[in-house]
């Protein structure tokens, strides 16, 4: 949606009706005095219609100002934050339309009020300063509310991986795994003219944490994906097949645009969708969903048998659990959840854990990523597995907590598996899925009341957490306090006055 192009319609209908009222003149007094007719003069106070000069000298002429004051952009102090707004790249960037949300729609609810929304403004970019979001972090945001709103499934999605994923099923019948990379190369130039290199990224610095990156046709060398030199077997097979499913299912326009640097929310779900086809065709719905329902039909929690699942697909282990987070909703209900990936990066600043990825369902979990300087919770199995990673001789690790909160609410069975990241020396990872134990899970799942599984008191942040005798603390509780001197405040001052 681009609202740039309305912008002068939008000021005029703001000037029109703020003036209008302030002459205390109804619609039907501007319309005797300006010979303009009523639903025209409605019209243009909505926003939709932009009078041609004559007309425009007709207003000024009733409202008593001249045409140039009438025309200018000029909104005033108290509204300039909104013109501001209107010009900014946010509001061209907004994708409202994904929400079913026009553009008449979000006109009509900043013109009803134009002074509170100017103030909601102005309030939001204080907070956005004060937690230093940037445009990049509500993009990302707004990609999250979308996948959310669709509890993150997406049938025709899974159509086209579906009919992908069975005849690559048939192609590579009898082919050895090691192999599956080489075909899908050929398959690549022979149906895209796309050719493969391993020579650029992961080799040259800046480049180590990219995975691909496709280059657009030119006269030198072609359509080209650069593919990191350090992906595994299987991050190399989910590579190629993601770029597969871009050039089948993206626009020329759109395969033309691709570039990893744009954050806007067009070419984040753009990705999101090549990402979600990857996934759909290595991991089948139908399959992924039948080894789910083995697993939740037991009485206890077999850590084994997921282990099985992580290395049954041509996936990588963490497209499968973000494989979860899409068919558990969808076919078991389990809406209430949340996804995270959380990384160490150990050379630069060990200790330090940052989140990079998350998903909510149903509300807004803990923890989540958050723009403060605090410290994540270390009682959190995602923690835990990072450190395992980085002290012991292993690349991967897989593991299971119940997770309560320290504040009243449902707790989580989690399941995350760590891993060292090939593609970016020095970082690792760790996926997370939080699944919210209630009436639902213990309907659908087995071994929900499994003592087997390790029991932890949890946290969002230390800065947070009011456990006492936490060990894993590393920063004391500074938020907390400040919220405890404020009850005291409050409860003081209550005291006071009903005294």
């Amino acid at each position: 949606m681009k609202l740039n192009k309305n912008v002068l319609k939008f000021v005029l209908s703001l000037k029109i009706r703020r003036l209008r009222q302030k002459k205390g003149f109804s619609l039907k007094d501007l319309s005797e005095k300006s010979g303009l007719s009523h639903s025209y003069l409605n019209e243009i106070e909505k926003g939709k219609k932009y009078p041609k000069v004559e007309k425009l000298l007709d207003l000024a002429h009733a409202l008593d100002i001249s045409i140039d004051e009438l025309v200018s952009i000029k909104l005033g102090r108290q509204l300039h934050p909104l013109l501001e707004f209107l010009e900014s790249d946010l509001a061209t960037s907004l994708p409202l339309s994904a929400f079913g949300i026009g553009e008449q729609d979000f006109y009509d609810l900043m013109s009803h009020s134009p002074e509170k929304f100017t103030s909601f403004l102005m309030t939001i970019a204080e907070l956005a300063k004060s937690y230093d979001i940037s445009l990049d972090d509500l993009n990302k945001a707004a990609l999250r509310a979308y996948l959310e709103v669709n509890s993150n499934y997406f049938p025709y999605l899974e159509e086209l991986a579906g009919s992908f994923s069975r005849t690559l099923k048939k192609e590579l019948l009898n082919l050895d795994f090691s192999k599956w990379g080489s075909f899908l190369e050929k398959k690549l130039w022979d149906l895209y003219k796309v050719k493969v290199d391993y020579e650029t990224l992961g080799i040259k610095e800046g480049t180590f944490g990219l995975r691909a990156l496709f280059k657009d046709e030119n006269k030198v060398s072609g359509k080209t994906l650069f593919l990191n030199k350090n992906l595994d077997d299987k991050q190399r097979v989910h590579a190629l097949v993601k770029e597969l499913g871009a050039q089948q299912i993206l626009s020329d326009d759109s395969l033309k645009k691709r570039d990893p640097l744009r954050k806007e929310f067009p070419d984040l779900l753009l990705e999101n969708q090549t990402l979600y086809f990857a996934g759909a065709a290595l991991v089948p719905e139908e399959s992924i969903v039948k080894d789910l329902e083995h697993i939740f039909s037991k009485e206890e929690f077999d850590q084994g048998e997921f282990e099985k699942i992580l290395s049954k697909y041509p996936a990588p282990p963490e497209v499968i659990m973000g494989r979860l987070t899409q068919v558990l909703p969808h076919h078991f209900g389990l809406n209430q959840m949340f996804f995270l990936c959380c990384n160490e990066n150990v050379l630069e600043v060990p200790g330090s854990y940052y989140i990079t990825q998350e998903l909510h369902l149903g509300k807004l979990h803990h923890p989540h990523g958050v723009s403060l300087r605090e410290h994540y919770c270390r009682r959190w199995i995602t923690t835990e597995l990072l450190k395992k990673v980085k002290t012991e001789n292993k690349q991967q690790f897989i593991g299971a907590q119940i997770s309560q909160m320290e504040e009243a609410g449902n707790p989580y069975f989690c399941l995350s598996f760590a891993r060292t990241r090939g593609s970016d020396p020095g970082v690792n990872s760790c996926f997370t899925l939080g699944l919210a134990i209630n009436d639902n899970f213990k309907e659908k799942v087995g071994f929900y009341s499994n003592k087997s599984i390790e029991s932890r008191v949890v946290g969002r942040t230390c800065e947070r957490c009011s456990i006492s005798d936490c060990e894993e603390r590393v920063a004391p509780a500074t938020m907390l306090q400040r919220k405890r001197i404020q009850e005291q405040k409050k409860k003081a001052i209550n005291h006071l006055i009903k005294f």
